[in-house]
């Protein structure tokens, strides 16, 4: 298995993977890595570093040697060759915040898999890597193969994808799932979903009660749809964009609203729309500073046409 799941920020991707495929896996057979700028080839697959060697008599002289340092593929990769009949994943969480092409590296090419006949899910084509095939033993010489139970699992943000762009080949070795941001409903709990806790928001009359879910769903389809700010879809939350603390109350479900949201609403929605004929937030507020406070106060600080659809 080779799949990514992507969507908007907060849509469960990682939580997708955790319930749906490494449910009932052993931590030792799970690999987990996350993807960021300066994350390269070395730190993915190893790399040869310097190891002293204390002197073997008192006096001596100590020697330096270099070994090679297996990164979390090598590692995962070696896991999965101890026992072809357990199955042993990597997750690389936000791939698309690393350079993919960089770090995988000659890599790339184990990724196209046999999809039919004896050698199925193996790679199709081999690469010659000492530097992996001498620290593995099971592999045949200098020859290195994916094997069939050796999967590979990513999470792609949708708002990241121009961080670092995957190209199109490296993308086609992948499956790809669509996590939406609908909320999630609790298993065997009908209506009843993930993550939901209550918030008040000032609708100019008086503090309204609104759930998470509501409230976030609202902010979706004024973020997307046509009729409103029509900024698409990867601009919209997911229902654990904020995790919240569900033992807390209303007021401190409020404090997170204003210290963790309130600031992408401004700057990646708010400040990104090209219309001037709808706002997110009042024409009055004019300052992050402003929506900061006002929020504080219990004042109201989202527009009449944003409140409309509440």
């Amino acid at each position: 298995m080779q799949k990514i799941f992507y969507g908007a920020p907060g849509t469960g991707k990682s939580y997708k993977i955790d319930n749906s495929i490494l449910n009932g896996v052993s931590d030792d057979h799970i690999f987990r890595i996350t993807f960021y700028p300066d994350f390269s080839y070395s730190d993915f697959v190893g790399q040869l570093l310097p190891t002293v060697i204390p002197p073997a008599t008192p006096g001596g002289m100590s020697t330096i040697t270099y070994e090679f340092q297996k990164g979390v593929f090598t590692t995962a990769l070696e896991k999965a060759y101890e026992n072809n009949a357990e199955d042993v994943y990597l997750v690389i969480e936000e791939m698309s915040r690393g350079d993919c092409a960089t770090i995988f590296g000659d890599i790339f090419q184990l990724l196209d898999r046999q999809k039919s006949g004896p050698n199925m899910g193996y790679s199709r084509y081999f690469i010659n890597n000492k530097m992996i095939s001498n620290d593995i033993i099971a592999l045949p010489g200098d020859t290195v193969k994916l094997p069939a139970n050796f999967h590979i699992l990513g999470t792609v943000n949708t708002s990241d994808q121009n961080v670092f762009v995957m190209d199109t080949a490296f993308k086609r070795r992948f499956d790809w799932e669509y996590i939406s941001p609908n909320p999630i409903e609790v298993i065997g709990m009908p209506g009843t979903y993930e993550n939901n806790v209550d918030l008040e928001i000032n609708d100019g009359n008086t503090k309204r009660t609104i759930s998470w879910v509501d409230f976030y769903q609202k902010l979706n389809e004024f973020i997307a749809d046509d009729r409103y700010l029509e900024l698409g879809e990867d601009k919209q939350l997911g229902p654990f964009f904020i995790e919240f603390d569900s033992t807390a109350g209303v007021k401190e479900h409020n404090k997170v609203i204003q210290n963790k949201l309130l600031n992408y609403l401004w700057t990646d929605v708010h400040k990104a729309s090209y219309k001037s004929d709808i706002r997110l937030f009042k024409d009055d507020i004019g300052t992050f500073k402003k929506l900061y406070e006002e929020f504080e106060a219990g004042h109201q600080v989202f527009s009449e046409t944003f409140i409309l659809i509440l």
